[in-house]
């Protein structure tokens, strides 16, 4: 069984970027990585004079509130070291880097998405479908995986329902190649085996309780500020740069979507993209 924890970075009054961004365990690993993460986070509390609902990344590398009373250099190796972790023995980064003005030309252009207008939604929906084109050709792959995100109120609901109902309309993201009459063809996809390497619900937690939700937090803004930095000015010397390396250590573990068939569902996220993200 594995688990990855999702959460995402942007908003509409923040800019143009929003990413979604989770990280995959084994169980049997999730122990260890879950307590490697904690103790990294509780050393930090323990300088820092607010609490554990407080720590955002993007509130902390940017020194926001109590945050700057640790120093900044302190502040980016800290971020260094949890990406550094994330990736370490294993670990995945399955997600999405969305450009908003390319999101709203695309859902205005006729693909017929399910999601709608609702950009938290087909970014997690693209995210689980990754999740099972991945998982599906993985050899002797031992259960499910387990799908914990930010807790969202308006938007969790619709997530488990798409992933229980297994709309046909996201297929394209997942289909297999294989033989039909002597032909390789993309094989169809039936009700039985939609999201059939996924536990068809999502669960959500308060990402104050879980410090693997604060680090899916952590890759999101890392990718997002990276990806904001290529149409924007730094906020301080040397910020392209600093992100550009966290990047470096994350984006050999990231999984990217490959060869696909020319469908609706993927004609939509191509066109919503970032257009520095590689999808």
């Amino acid at each position: 069984m594995k688990f990855i924890y999702i959460d995402e970075s942007g908003s509409r009054d923040q800019g143009d970027v929003f990413v979604t961004c989770g990280l995959m365990v084994d169980a049997y690993k999730l122990r260890k990585k879950t307590a490697d993460f904690d103790q990294r986070l509780e050393a930090l509390f323990a300088k820092h004079p607010g609490n554990r609902a407080d720590f955002k990344t993007s509130r902390f590398i940017n020194g926001k509130g109590g945050w700057r009373e640790i120093d900044a250099v302190e502040r980016k190796e800290f971020l260094k070291s949890v990406c550094e972790l994330a990736v370490e023995n294993g670990g995945k980064i399955f997600g999405l880097g969305l450009s908003f003005a390319a999101f709203d030309v695309a859902t205005a252009a006729g693909h017929a998405q399910p999601v709608g207008t609702t950009y938290w939604l087909a970014s997690a929906m693209f995210t689980a479908c990754l999740v099972q084109k991945k998982m599906q050709v993985v050899k002797n792959s031992k259960g499910l995986t387990v799908v914990i995100m930010d807790d969202n109120k308006l938007e969790m609901p619709k997530l488990s329902d798409e992933l229980y109902q297994g709309n046909a309309w996201f297929d394209g993201l997942y289909q297999l190649r294989g033989k039909k009459r002597g032909k390789t063809v993309w094989l169809e996809r039936t009700k039985k085996d939609r999201f059939d390497h996924i536990i068809n619900t999502a669960f959500a937690i308060k990402s104050d309780h879980s410090s693997m939700v604060q680090v899916a937090d952590a890759i999101s803004y890392v990718y997002r500020r990276d990806l904001e930095l290529t149409a924007n000015t730094e906020a301080w010397a040397g910020e392209k740069e600093y992100y550009a390396e966290l990047v470096a250590i994350l984006e050999p573990a990231r999984e990217t979507h490959g060869h696909c068939p020319d469908e609706p569902c993927v004609n939509f996220f191509k066109a919503a993209k970032h257009p520095e993200w590689k999808l």
